[in-house]
């Protein structure tokens, strides 16, 4: 039964695949957020400044290979990292369709190195491995970031890569990971919260030396002045203002970040900013009390507690970042198994919440989503008492996510979540007494 589920759901994901890349953009300036990296990275190989201008400015400087802006991109201007760029700039040696579908070959090969890394790094086995594989890949976070071309399935590569490196013991090599995670996309600079709650001091300090080492990298390769234009948009953004990115984008729900929610349900309210930093504060301490209290972590869930909280308290966040969840519901699942193969349960309030953040997420929209005009309609400001809930989605399936995992934590410190060795110790010390007790017998009857 658990092989033709398995089956079942992979001939799904061949049509979920057909379905995505159908609806993938034909025309170059219709490729989404590729079009960004592109015209970004392609300034910075020519010496220009790509934070310096807005981006109908900065595709004009460079020619408009990727088409000109659209009256929504005109006022917008870059807020990827100058290490991103870099990283780009190989696919700029191509011209822009052959390097959309590098780009989009890249993410299959880090989609499929992703889910086979971290199902082997945490299981389960067999069968169950396969559909825990098909599930995530038709969770549609990972359709929606094929869709615009995004880069978290890159980061989630990074993550797992870390995370297999923090349970075999390499924590120098971890905290390089995750600094190289940081440099490339900002927010991962939280997963240092995880390194100093887990009292890795180690790992910490590799992290931090590879952050100011990369910085000096960054220097040399961009120049000066790209890198400091770029600390100076970055210090100005915040949930609510973020100079050069439209309004609407960061009000919630187009924005995850969970001061931009708190400030949607407090409104213009005397104080809101202040309570909406208070309750993210909050999130983050929970979350590092939770994680200090694990001995060991075995599945990974103090780790994707943390994922969950990066997500939640960056100051612009979207819905395919939930993307980096996947080691989530993937350590929930091997929980589950070990724990019934030990005669143990994983609670079932964790396996609710992981439930209903990964059907909250069917309702996202993008290729493999429900509804997906009614999330555009919200985000774009025609807010209808009938888009609500389809709006909320990402940020139910997020929130859900992180109670997810900081109940999985919580058990996980607890002694159900320790094997039940009951009397298997003393079986050789039993055995042992009893062949003493019969060589003493067979000597007191030899004697007489």
């Amino acid at each position: 039964m658990r092989t033709q589920i398995a089956l079942a759901l992979w001939i799904m994901v061949g049509v979920a695949a057909l379905t995505v890349f159908q609806a993938l953009p034909a025309k170059v300036t219709d490729y989404q957020d590729f079009r960004y990296y592109y015209g970004g990275s392609l300034a910075l190989r020519r010496g220009i400044n790509p934070y310096g201008a807005d981006f109908e400015t900065i595709f004009a400087q460079i020619g408009t290979p990727v088409g000109s802006a659209s009256a929504w991109e005109r006022a917008e201007i870059q807020l990827d990292t100058p290490a991103w760029l870099i990283f780009f700039e190989p696919f700029t040696l191509l011209q822009p369709r052959a390097a959309y579908w590098t780009w989009t070959a890249f993410n299959l090969l880090a989609l499929g190195a992703a889910l086979f890394g971290i199902i082997g790094e945490l299981g389960p086995p067999g069968a169950e491995g396969w559909t825990v594989a098909a599930l995530m890949l038709l969770y549609p976070p990972i359709a929606i970031n094929f869709w615009l071309a995004q880069s978290e399935i890159v980061l989630l590569a990074i993550f797992v890569l870390a995370l297999a490196a923090l349970r075999r013991g390499n924590h120098g090599r971890a905290g390089v990971i995750l600094a190289a995670a940081a440099l490339l996309r900002a927010y991962p600079l939280g997963m240092l919260g995880y390194l100093v709650a887990r009292r890795d001091w180690r790992a910490s300090g590799y992290f931090l030396a590879t952050c100011v080492i990369g910085c000096a990298l960054a220097v040399g390769f961009a120049g000066f002045a790209p890198v400091a234009s770029f600390v100076g948009l970055a210090a100005t953004t915040s949930a609510t203002h973020a100079r050069g990115v439209p309004a609407g984008l960061l009000r919630h729900p187009a924005n995850l970040n969970l001061g931009a929610f708190v400030q949607l349900v407090l409104g213009e309210r005397v104080g809101a900013s202040a309570a909406a930093l208070a309750i993210e504060l909050l999130a983050a301490g929970i979350a590092l009390a939770a994680t200090a209290a694990l001995e060991d972590d075995r599945y990974g869930f103090g780790f994707a507690l943390w994922l969950a909280v990066i997500t939640m308290l960056s100051p612009v966040a979207w819905p395919q970042f939930l993307v980096c969840l996947v080691p989530l519901y993937v350590g929930i699942a091997a929980a589950a198994r070990r724990a019934a193969s030990e005669n143990r349960w994983l609670p079932r309030r964790v396996l609710n919440l992981a439930g209903a953040s990964y059907v909250a997420a069917l309702f996202m929209g993008g290729p493999l989503g429900f509804l997906g005009r009614a999330v555009a309609r919200s985000i774009s400001g025609h807010l209808h008492v009938s888009y609500v809930l389809p709006a909320e989605a990402a940020f139910i399936s997020l929130g859900c996510a992180y109670f997810a995992a900081l109940c999985a934590t919580h058990w996980a410190t607890s002694r159900e979540a320790r094997p039940q060795t009951g009397a298997v110790p003393i079986q050789p010390a039993v055995k042992e007494a009893s062949d003493i007790s019969l060589r003493a017998r067979l000597e007191l009857e030899r004697d007489l």
